[in-house]
């Protein structure tokens, strides 16, 4: 069990137990959604790589496949968050196509079994780039926005948090991976540190929405 856990394990852990607690009784079906999701992301990090990492040797075509599960539903978490603002249909359809455009393309030219990062750098940049403009929409609506508790807005910036430290991370990755604190690098400390944040805001995000459920009832 311990071998198991991990800094980053453990906060999608925490994450999937918070989203458990106050979203499986939501009747929105996105929020809903992120309690499957975060079975997925730990699923995939404890059990599936790990007992294909130790049968084959190679468990990188698991998180290439799960790259696919990531695009799709952050993809349909960001939509979720503009509908308020704007019919998104159109901008998310062109961002999802150029993402899986690289996506199968790496994998039929290098294969599953080679880690699919052209995919991961450009779907990084465009996740970036829609929270950005979710911030714009936010900043010019008509209404007052309230980011307290605004769930949408916590999601999205874990969202972007975490996708612009880890495009960061891949432009600067041999400088990350040479500088070290104690045993651990740059890199390593900072993977910790974005995962942190990543499912810190969302567990936050999930306890607005609750919350925002209970007042509109």
């Amino acid at each position: 069990m311990f071998a198991i856990l991990s800094p980053i394990t453990t906060v999608e852990l925490l994450c999937l137990t918070t989203a458990t607690v106050f979203l499986v009784k939501d009747k929105n079906l996105f929020w809903r959604n992120n309690i499957a999701y975060l079975i997925v992301v730990c699923l995939t990090e404890m059990v599936i790589g790990r007992y294909v990492s130790s049968k084959y040797h190679n468990n990188l075509w698991v998180f290439n496949v799960f790259v696919f599960f990531e695009a799709s539903f952050i993809s349909y978490g960001i939509y979720h968050c503009f509908k308020k603002y704007t019919n998104p249909k159109v901008l998310i359809a062109i961002g999802t196509s150029i993402i899986y455009a690289f996506y199968f393309g790496f994998i039929i030219k290098n294969g599953i079994l080679v880690f699919n990062q052209v995919a991961v750098s450009v779907m990084s940049v465009i996740f970036v780039l829609y929270c950005l403009y979710y911030y714009y929409l936010l900043l010019t609506s008509e209404e007052v926005p309230e980011i307290r508790g605004n769930p949408e807005f916590w999601w999205l910036t874990a969202v972007l948090f975490y996708y612009f430290g880890s495009t960061t991370v891949n432009l600067f990755l041999k400088l990350f991976m040479s500088i070290k604190i104690g045993a651990s690098s740059i890199r390593y400390i900072t993977v910790n540190v974005l995962n942190l944040i990543l499912y810190g805001l969302w567990a936050y995000s999930f306890i607005c929405r609750a919350k925002q459920r209970k007042s509109l009832s």
